[in-house]
């Protein structure tokens, strides 16, 4: 009886060296766009039309894909006194899997004031949208992974502003896991020995990271 044989396993795709050159490419200046927060600071990024033309232009149509990682939740942010509408945070978790690299995982947040239907839609759109594009920056500069840096000698974002968008970060990954700010808080000044509001960027990034990886294992053992 002549032996059988098994079929191997295919072997996994790598990135091609023309991808992994135009990862390596800064982002062309003219694909970037500004805003200005409300303490002055301008702030630079991608839209999110332009990141996904960005990776089809790097993978190819057919070669990556982004999904939602768990729901897109909603928590009631505090009343600030003013007299303006009690304002929502959207929060979501994207999965970009590119043919050829390790996937990549990341928060987006938005916040809505409009107690409207469309003001909520609209927020949890763009929740997806920014963690689309946050998932896509850990694959490389193409994608704007150097905004907010130093370039030129101009300071694109001040190291305060980015430590309190991570602080903002921190405590709404926690809330989507379903932890409240006062156990977040408790949290991180045991696992780092210091308060929220003293962690510096690198250390604050570290936090995120961590507390991204935690709630994907979170979300993939629920779909399991």
């Amino acid at each position: 009886m002549d032996e059988i044989t098994r079929p191997r396993p295919p072997r996994p795709s790598r990135l091609s060296r023309a991808a992994l050159g135009r990862l390596k490419q800064p982002l062309p200046p003219e694909l970037v766009s500004e805003r200005t927060t409300e303490h002055g600071e301008v702030l630079r990024y991608i839209e999110g039309w332009r990141a996904i033309e960005l990776a089809n232009a790097v993978f190819g149509h057919d070669r990556w894909g982004a999904e939602l990682v768990g729901e897109v939740t909603c928590r009631q942010l505090p009343e600030t006194g003013g007299g303006d509408a009690p304002a929502a945070l959207y929060t979501a978790t994207v999965r970009v899997t590119a043919r050829g690299c390790l996937p990549h995982s990341d928060v987006g947040t938005a916040v809505t004031s409009e107690p409207t239907a469309e003001g909520h839609a609209v927020a949890a759109k763009a929740a997806v949208t920014d963690a689309l594009k946050r998932a896509l920056r850990h694959f490389g500069e193409r994608f704007g992974n150097g905004l907010g840096a130093v370039e030129g000698g101009s300071v694109l974002a001040s190291s305060a502003v980015e430590a309190d968008e991570l602080r903002r970060r921190v405590l709404a990954i926690a809330a989507s896991a379903g932890a409240d700010e006062a156990r977040t808080r408790a949290w991180v000044e045991q696992r780092y020995g210091r308060p929220l509001a003293q962690l510096d960027a690198p250390a604050l990034l570290a936090c995120v990271d961590a507390l991204s990886r935690g709630l994907h294992r979170r979300n993939g053992a629920r779909a399991a």
